[in-house]
């Protein structure tokens, strides 16, 4: 099974859990570079040799034996022989389980290398019979360094290897029950206790030359492994801090697509796992206020999605606004000559061109009309001069279609007209459907001034009420006053000559 499951991982597979191997020898390369310090202090050469056999023993080969069983799920699963569920306890509790595994090793070993003397076995030099005192110093200091180092080595260990299931798997650990505290506490613990306990077991087991060379061994010893600690508990708690940071950076940036790796069973990997759900969140909001926008208008959408109370509607508002209705010419012969999806496309691409030439004018589609829309400017997005702004609207849309052919050769002419009054925006409809639109009899007369543009051959006609409102510097005529069916009184019309 061993073979098969190596040789379904691909390289990046089989290069992850090769690292985990690596960072299990690290007591390892301690424990030979400080036996090599201490062969140098006390001029041993011939205690190196037999030294580094024993912790090869004990470490390389029982470390190995074991770190291949707690790492062999996680092999397992990425030759697809294991869920991730079933995974992922061991996988989140793999620094705590690796540094016991060192401490058990570690600590038999040291204990006979340290008792070793006192029975006659030197490995083949002169070695000083350590006191009783320093021995039990040496034996906790060095046993917890070992320990405290394989715990820190393999969590930043997990880290690379969850940002790797990450990014190939698409999973993250989900169960929670370590503690940010606990990893702190055990880090500074250990460094403000670890040197001062050596010294003052040498000071209380030594004197004169003897106590120096001791001293001097412990000194450089844990100056050593100081700066070994710093770096790895450095590297594993602040990686993941650091990664959290970025994403929040991201997502301040309008990046709604970051996700992290959640690379511990912390606080810290709480928080990552809190993230990714508040950018899923953000992005399911971003999601259906774009595709409400679709709908509604995008500032009617943003209004509803961001309302406190979540009513689900937008507050009534009145206003002046400028509206806007178009009607395509002699739309209902053309539909008869075309086939429906020829219709469909010509109508979609006359919309496309309409719609965004309103909107980068300020203006707002409500509805969608047959082959007609209705526009308004200044609600529910407020604007400033909107009468203006819909004047010229207007003429950017007459413009455009006069320079476009449509499919099968198709020109089209669309009637605009455009009138300035109060109005209230609502929302209307039942419990179950709403719609967000604008009432009052200045909506009503804008409708009708679009239809008035059949009686005086007109494509653009505005009222008297949006000609004053827009101010001067449009090419405009006056017609005249009209009838306007559903509205008491006469109306006064302008053409607006978009050429």
């Amino acid at each position: 099974m061993a073979a098969v499951t190596e040789a379904t991982l691909d390289q990046g597979s089989r290069q992850i859990i090769q690292r985990y191997f690596l960072a299990m020898a690290a007591p390892f390369a301690i424990d030979v570079g400080t036996s090599a310090i201490y062969v140098v202090i006390y001029a041993q050469p011939l205690t190196l040799l037999p030294m580094a056999s024993v912790s090869a023993v004990f470490l390389l080969l029982g470390v190995g034996v074991c770190g291949w069983m707690l790492i062999r799920p996680v092999q397992r699963f990425l030759a697809g022989e294991l869920s991730f569920p079933q995974i992922e306890v061991g996988l989140a509790s793999l620094p705590r389980n690796s540094a016991i595994v060192v401490g058990c090793l570690y600590t038999p070993m040291l204990a006979l290398r340290l008792l070793s003397p006192r029975v006659g076995i030197t490995f083949g030099a002169t070695i000083e019979i350590a006191a009783w005192i320093d021995t039990i110093c040496t034996f906790l200091v060095v046993s917890a360094f070992n320990i405290v180092l394989s715990y820190f080595v393999i969590s930043a260990y997990l880290d690379q290897l969850c940002e790797f299931l990450f990014r190939a798997r698409g999973v993250n650990i989900g169960i929670f029950r370590g503690a940010f505290r606990r990893r702190i506490g055990l880090a500074v613990l250990f460094v403000s206790f670890a040197a001062m306990a050596l010294l003052a077991g040498d000071i209380a087991s030594y004197e004169g030359e003897r106590l120096l060379r001791e001293a001097t061994n412990d000194l450089v010893a844990s100056v050593v492994a100081s700066a070994i600690t710093y770096f790895w508990i450095t590297r594993a708690l602040t990686r993941p801090i650091a990664r959290l940071d970025q994403g929040m950076r991201q997502v301040a940036a309008g990046n709604l697509a970051a996700r992290l790796p959640v690379t511990s069973d912390d606080e810290v990997g709480r928080a990552t796992a809190g993230f990714n759900q508040m950018v899923e969140g953000l992005a399911e909001r971003e999601y259906l206020r774009d595709t409400f926008g679709k709908y509604v208008s995008e500032s009617v959408a943003t209004a509803i999605l961001g309302d406190h109370e979540r009513r689900g509607r937008v507050a009534n508002t009145l206003a002046d606004a400028t509206l806007m209705f178009t009607d395509i010419e002699g739309f209902t012969a053309l539909s008869e000559t075309l086939k429906p999806a020829d219709v469909a496309s010509v109508l979609n691409t006359y919309l496309g061109t309409v719609v965004p030439a309103i909107e980068r004018h300020g203006g707002v589609v409500n509805n969608f009309i047959g082959d007609g829309l209705f526009a308004s400017f200044n609600l529910p997005l407020p604007q400033e001069n909107h009468a203006a702004a819909a004047i010229r609207a207007a003429i950017e849309i007459q413009r455009e279609l006069a320079a476009k052919t449509f499919a099968a050769g198709v020109r089209l002419r669309t009637r605009i007209g455009i009138n300035t009054g109060p109005v209230v925006g609502v929302t209307i409809g039942t419990d179950n459907r709403l719609n967000y639109t604008l009432l009052g009899d200045a909506v009503n007369i804008a409708a009708r001034v679009e239809q008035i543009n059949k009686q005086f051959g007109t494509l653009i006609m505005a009222t008297e009420n949006t000609v004053r409102a827009a101010g001067d510097g449009f090419p405009c005529t006056r017609l005249g006053e009209t009838g306007v069916r559903g509205h008491r009184g006469d109306v006064v019309v302008y053409r607006i000559d978009p050429s």
